[in-house]
């Protein structure tokens, strides 16, 4: 169905909105534990962690799509898509046209300054270029001298909700429900972000977005080991939530209950020197999060996110993680455009099953800049050890990632089409799950991907992510290269 009617000249502006105003980096998680070092291409990259996640959640959203045609004979295809995505994001901003867009939108906004037309593209580009200021300004001058224009009135709602202006946004909202002039699925869209809006001010906010796709999976493994190459499909699910209560000002603290639960397959063998076989896999995780604003002088923000949260993955019947921990999490953001966080945990994994590890310590850092043209640039690093009564540390692993992306194009009508070009590399000692505590596997591995979101309205996107990854073990006959896919349509309810 069309996103933005024909007739709305702002819609199309605050779908960009809501495609950056994301965070800018799609975290990292380090595979730490000696069951993970056993899974086939344990790439386990989310593109959403929250900040209670013990380093290693799988959510696996690696996108692309079904493959089901045969992988094998058809993997110099995919690759050849696969690099037509990551060139695509890899083109300088000014390439793409996105750099001068906000002078020359400027400009024109200042050469017509009555003209809708002109103002839409103007808010349009001054979101994607993070000058919500601007595009909050230019509205409210445009209200001035046509007050009556229901559609302004909505964006201009819109606009002041994601920013945290609840009131002006409720008043926007109210006075373009009573001009009218909206069409019936306007008019719908208004009376739901009334509806958000509402509960914003009784200090409850809700989310929860649901995603099905399909991912797939070729792994070339090295000739002279026990494993050939191999492929599969399999369905992919993941639910994830979050309630957050507002506790008031001055400092806007919060409490956050959330939670995430994934499920898809995954090529699993607990002894590399035996072939492996395709597996359920499931993660889950549960958190109630403090949000707590702290003194801020001289900087944008700085904020305190404290954790207690408890985690499962199930690798095969008989080997399972669980655990319970505590997890702290320092914010700043010393202006708009900058983020910096740095944070660490601790994990019993007492209950777990079929490991070694009783307990884990894991920490982060990392941060992103979002420059004038809306793209952004994010670093993070994460590392986690693992411990065993009696044994002291049995293993350690660290991720480095740097990632680069933000809005390609928009296609009226259609979509908003936004693109992270990633590349990561680590390291993993952890003890062998077929021998025991003493006889480490160690491995090294680099990976790159292109993550791709294609928003068709605020509450639906489709996204394509594709994967390419080398793990190069001690024993040279172990080492494998992997491609993997995804594509999955997610609806989010709020």
């Amino acid at each position: 169905m069309p996103v933005v009617p024909n007739t709305s000249l702002f819609t199309a502006a605050l779908r960009i909105f809501f495609t950056t105003s994301a965070a800018a980096i799609r975290t990292t998680p380090t595979v730490c534990c000696a069951a993970a070092t056993a899974v086939e291409n344990s790439d386990d990259f989310a593109k959403v962690q929250s900040p209670f996640s013990c380093g290693r959640a799988k959510s696996f959203a690696l996108v692309g799509f079904g493959v089901v045609l045969g992988m094998q004979s058809s993997f110099r295809t995919i690759v050849g898509c696969a690099a037509a995505l990551l060139c695509s994001g890899a083109l300088p901003a000014g390439a793409q046209g996105l750099f001068s867009a906000y002078d020359d939108a400027f400009s024109a906004r200042i050469a017509s300054p009555s003209d809708n037309g002109t103002l839409a593209q103007f808010v349009t580009v001054a979101v994607n270029a993070g000058q919500y200021d601007q595009a909050i300004s230019s509205i409210e001058q445009y209200l001035i001298k046509y007050p009556r224009d229901a559609r302004a009135r909505l964006a201009a709602s819109r606009l002041y909700y994601h920013v945290g202006s609840y009131e002006l946004a409720r008043r926007q909202v109210q006075y373009g429900i009573e001009v009218g002039g909206l069409s019936a699925s306007e008019q719908q869209e208004a009376a739901r972000l009334l509806a958000r809006i509402e509960r914003a001010l009784r200090g409850v906010t809700w989310e929860l977005a649901l995603t099905g796709g399909v991912f797939s999976a070729f792994t070339d493994f090295e000739p002279g080991g026990a494993q050939d190459d191999d492929s599969f499909v399999s369905p992919y699910g993941r639910a994830d939530g979050f309630v957050r209560w507002a506790l008031g000002p001055p400092s806007a603290d919060a409490l956050v209950l959330s939670g995430s639960l994934t499920a898809t397959q995954r090529f699993f063998t607990e002894d590399l020197s035996v072939p492996g076989s395709k597996e359920t896999f499931v993660h889950g995780n549960a958190a109630i999060t403090w949000d707590k604003g702290l003194p801020n002088s001289g900087i944008d923000s700085l904020r305190l996110l404290l954790s207690a949260f408890t985690v499962t993955d199930r690798f095969d019947s008989d080997i399972q993680e669980t655990g319970i921990g505590l997890s702290g999490r320092f914010l700043v953001r010393p202006t708009v455009e900058t983020t910096l966080f740095a944070g660490g945990g601790y994990i019993d994994l007492s209950a777990s099953q079929g490991i070694f590890a009783d307990s884990r310590v894991f920490y982060e850092a990392g941060g992103s800049y979002r420059f004038r043209n809306g793209q952004a640039l994010g670093l993070r690093f994460v590392g986690s050890n693992d411990f065993a009564s009696g044994s002291g540390e049995i293993g350690h692993s660290y991720t480095g990632e740097i990632r680069y992306g933000g809005l390609l194009m928009t296609v009226p009508d259609l979509f908003a089409w936004s693109h992270q070009v990633a590349f990561s590399a680590g390291h993993s000692n952890t003890p062998d799950l077929s021998v025991g505590i003493g006889a480490n596997i160690k491995s090294d591995f680099w990976r790159i991907a292109s993550e791709s979101d294609f928003q068709l309205t605020e509450a639906q996107k489709i996204s394509v992510d594709l994967a390419y990854r080398e793990t190069n073990f001690e024993i040279a006959n172990r080492d494998r290269k992997s491609f993997e896919m995804l594509m999955s349509y997610t609806l989010t309810l709020n």
